[in-house]
């Protein structure tokens, strides 16, 4: 099992247990988040089709902001999970286990494309594996950890 346990304590002095998702959870989300914007991408499509050129320019704006803001607002406004991560039942925070802010969710998001590389996500894939708390190269940078939702 690739998941680990990460015991903090707040400065109120009560101790939580962090548990940060690991690979295969975290693709479940992923995969789960691409098919809904190709679903997006898909059903919009069928319509926007009718609006000849125009509608190719709306089509590359809408596969922008699904491709990149995406995450960013659903990490926002739902308690750090996109509609992927919350199917998996799992949530983005701060290393502290605080919610995630629009700076480092922002950050997270644009590192993507870095993480993409050479091929098919290898880099971040390769930094998960090295990196005790499975992070991919956005997760570095902007301080955050997907961790295992904890029930209620």
């Amino acid at each position: 099992m690739l998941d680990t346990q990460l015991h903090l304590e707040a400065p109120e002095g009560v101790s939580f247990t962090l548990s940060p998702a690991g690979i295969p959870v975290r693709c479940a989300a992923f995969a789960i988040d691409f098919a809904i914007r190709c679903c997006v991408m898909l059903v919009c499509g069928y319509f926007i089709t009718f609006l000849g050129e125009v509608g190719i320019g709306i089509m590359l704006i809408l596969w922008f902001l699904l491709e990149w803001w995406y995450p960013v607002f659903f990490e926002l406004s739902n308690q750090g999970a996109t509609p992927g991560k919350r199917a998996m039942n799992l949530r983005v925070t701060f290393d502290d286990g605080t919610p995630v802010d629009f700076g480092a969710s922002l950050t997270r998001n644009l590192l993507r494309f870095a993480d993409f590389l050479p091929f098919l996500y290898g880099l971040g894939l390769c930094s998960m594996l090295i990196n005790g708390q499975s992070k991919r190269l956005g997760d570095l940078a902007a301080g955050t950890l997907v961790i295992h939702q904890v029930a209620n």
